[in-house]
């Protein structure tokens, strides 16, 4: 038998010989290992869900024109502040979004009155595949609408005693426009009051070619705040501003945060109960096996050699811990997304190189201790049982 393979069998038999300490470690490491995996797929599956629900909220950024405002008064007196309207050009828009290269959705509006049964009528010119992409919690009684369509805010509509398949003529300034109502839309808000049409249909209505009132955009941090994100786009749109309306979404947010905060003080408390223990535990078996380490220095076996003889088991014992680790925290992880949070868990492959790695590093920063031990033992004193 060569020197290696003699070592690799005199690591495999002192584990077989301790089989109760050595089942006690392993059960040590897979439990802290597990813990670590369960909550890394629970934070990692919470985040993703965080991420969906946070885009039905709908747009977190938004740009607007730089209104054009008059102060009237004069001396001490302020009557107030005119504001006129003002208009984002489309294409500076486009350019500057493509600029920034800002991830997300956006829709593009343009807001105006038309004049309807001799009153005006507040309508939005939108384009609507960017609506059902950007507010999916939009309730439409009907069809989307196509060439020549529209749909109609619940309240207006209840309010003008209009319905789905009704026609719809309005006056502008250029040509008259007759739709044909496709729908019925509820959303809770203003969009309740308003009609929506196409977008080009009413720049060509108004008089607005490549005209828009505002334009929402539904941005992805990936990790960025949106406050850095505001301030790229910002740079490249000197004649709008950008502002930030996300509250509801950054209240999820920050809650996610606080919960991934007390998920890691949680494994890393773990992880300090399981580090002692293994220590504890490969502390008592030197101990214990100080004569065995005195004879193999005595028949020639050198420091090193007895150095990599205790970090192979505890290599063996932090693979296999890490192995088992990753099973139970994956079902444990499910158990909790399914049972606790309704979703499904987000298992990937990388999850068990995390328990692997947090089983080995437990298991060989836990041995630090007694190789050093064993590389400062004297095989006299042991041999003599001192």
């Amino acid at each position: 038998m060569t020197r290696r393979r003699w070592l690799i069998h005199l690591v495999f038999r002192a584990l077989a010989h301790r089989a109760g300490r050595t089942l006690l470690l392993l059960a040590v490491l897979a439990m802290a290992s597990s813990l670590a995996t369960a909550l890394g797929i629970v934070s990692f599956s919470m985040g993703k869900r965080v991420a969906e629900e946070v885009r039905n909220y709908g747009a977190n950024l938004v740009i607007l024109p730089e209104t054009a405002r008059l102060d009237v008064g004069s001396g001490g007196l302020n009557f107030g502040v005119i504001s006129e309207p003002a208009y984002l050009r489309q294409k500076e828009v486009e350019e500057a979004l493509t600029k920034s290269a800002l991830p997300g959705d956006r829709s593009s509006h343009l807001r105006g009155a038309l004049r309807f049964r001799n009153s005006d009528l507040l309508v939005e010119g939108v384009n609507f595949g960017e609506i059902r992409r950007l507010f999916p919690w939009w309730q439409l009684r009907g069809r989307w609408p196509a060439a020549n369509e529209a749909v109609m805010g619940s309240d207006l509509a209840a309010r003008l005693r209009l319905k789905e398949g009704d026609m719809v003529e309005l006056a502008g300034p250029k040509e008259p426009l007759r739709l044909r109502l496709s729908g019925i839309v509820s959303t809770g808000g203003e969009e309740d009051g308003l009609l929506f049409l196409e977008l080009r249909s009413l720049q060509q209505a108004l008089e607005l070619e490549g005209e828009l009132t505002q334009v929402r955009l539904l941005v992805t941090t990936e990790g960025e705040s949106l406050t850095k994100r505001a301030a790229v786009l910002q740079r490249f749109l000197s004649k709008a501003k950008v502002t930030e309306v996300r509250q509801i979404a950054r209240t999820s947010e920050g809650l996610l945060v606080k919960v991934k905060l007390l998920m890691a003080l949680v494994t890393l408390v773990v992880l300090v109960s399981a580090g002692s223990s293994v220590t504890g535990t490969m502390s008592t078996t030197v101990l214990e096996r100080s004569r065995e380490i005195g004879l193999m220095k005595a028949m020639g076996g050198t420091r090193w050699e007895l150095l990599r003889i205790f970090a192979a088991e505890a290599a063996l014992l932090g693979l296999a811990g890490g192995v088992a680790g990753f099973f139970l925290g994956s079902g444990i992880a499910w158990f909790i997304t399914k049972s606790v949070f309704t979703l499904s868990p987000e298992i990937s492959p990388w999850f068990a190189g995390v328990s692997v790695g947090v089983s080995l590093f437990l298991a060989l920063l836990g041995s630090l201790g007694p190789m050093i031990a064993v590389f400062r033992l004297d095989p006299v004193r042991s041999l003599r049982g001192e």
